[in-house]
């Protein structure tokens, strides 16, 4: 059987049950432009992480509905000089995406007891990876609770089976894996502190906002920028999913749904099981800023200080489109219009793979038994 291709049963926002079939083509650049690869990259059905972190390193494809398109970039933002700092950017058609990059800094207080900045190291390429963006751990702030509940008897071996503090208010639910997050400002804390060197160039961090001084609004922090995919269980993806508490105060006046990096649907989310609603934007996996509006095919995309040998790259997406038939049973099979889902540009591996999804309706939902039977059909 073909790994690049597979029939999923599901259903689409209107609850009419659907058909779909996924579809995963890989291509190699030929200088600016795409060729088939000889090697095709299989669908992926598991979330993948990379070693020893909780940062996913692919996503699933197959999700029989995407709202948007998912568009990563997986690589490096580089520059052709070291330089204390330097700027990233994604660009899609009409549609832009931007990064500040930073060397390595740290505070400390001056002789007033203010807090400052060193200067930026020098800085010539660093990995796109969630790792170096804002976010992270007060470790040192989250001590008394992970204290109360080892002496708790019914908590006391639960970190064998999960990590209950995931859900900790100590860890940035934005991106818990990143730098800067700090609500302890302790000599220790500061002197180990490490800032982040991707931040978001709409909320930039400084001396007088880097602190989060009430642990129930880290909402008013900044919110995280990158190219690669964000962990389901991270805000506001997690919130999608409808069964995840809201602080007390988060409204539309949050950064991601004034940018339009969200919608309101994420306000319903709720800690109600039985008043938990699900959105679709649940599929879409890749970093704020890069949920787009479906591709079609033959879009100019542009990546500014992230290809390893052009600090200006721009190439068009492939114009071929497949033609996409699910079976529609009696020994039909019925049209479908595709849609990208997702975009995967590895300028490192001159790659680009294109997740493609075509969708029809369905007499009833089928079992995964079932559908290794059923008939599908895609042409290129």
């Amino acid at each position: 059987m073909d790994s690049t291709i597979i029939q999923l049963s599901g259903k689409n926002t209107k609850g009419d049950d659907i058909l779909s079939v996924i579809t995963k083509r890989t291509y190699i650049f030929d200088q600016n432009k795409l060729i088939l690869s000889n090697d095709q990259i299989p669908i992926n059905s598991l979330l993948k992480y990379y070693e020893k972190t909780n940062i996913i390193k692919s996503d699933i494809d197959t999700y029989f509905y995407k709202p948007k398109t998912d568009v990563v970039i997986k690589g490096k933002a580089r520059n052709t000089l070291p330089v204390q700092n330097f700027n990233v950017s994604i660009e899609i058609e009409r549609f832009s995406h931007h990064l500040s990059i930073f060397g390595n800094r740290n505070v400390y207080k001056d002789n007033n007891g203010n807090f400052k900045f060193t200067e930026s190291n020098l800085i010539q390429e660093i990995d796109l990876n969630y790792k170096n963006s804002y976010g992270g751990k007060d470790l040192i702030a989250e001590k008394p609770l992970r204290d109360k509940i080892k002496q708790i008897e019914e908590l006391k071996y639960s970190h064998e089976f999960v990590d209950i503090l995931e859900a900790s208010p100590f860890r940035y639910q934005r991106n818990p894996e990143g730098k800067g997050y700090i609500i302890d400002t302790c000599n220790e804390n500061i002197e180990s502190l490490e800032l982040p060197n991707i931040e978001n160039p709409h909320q930039l961090l400084n001396p007088q906002n880097f602190i989060c001084n009430n642990v129930d609004e880290w909402y008013k922090m900044p919110t995280p920028v990158n190219t690669d995919w964000v962990h389901p269980a991270w805000f506001p993806r997690i919130a999608y999913f409808g069964m995840y508490p809201l602080p007390h105060g988060l409204d539309s006046n949050i950064f991601e749904i004034a940018k339009g990096w969200s919608n309101s649907e994420i306000l319903n989310s709720t800690d109600d099981l039985s008043k938990a609603i699900t959105s679709f934007r649940a599929t879409n996996g890749a970093s704020l800023g890069l949920q787009v509006k479906h591709l079609q095919g033959g879009e100019s995309i542009r990546l500014t200080n992230i290809h390893p040998k052009h600090s200006d790259f721009t190439f068009q997406l492939p114009k071929e489109r497949p033609q996409i038939k699910v079976d529609g049973r009696n020994g039909k099979l019925l049209k479908t219009n595709p849609v990208i889902h997702s975009v995967i540009i590895e300028p490192d591996e001159h790659r680009v793979s294109i997740v493609w999804c075509g969708s029809a309706k369905a007499i009833r939902p089928y079992f995964e038994e079932e559908l290794k039977t059923m008939p599908f059909e895609v042409k290129w």
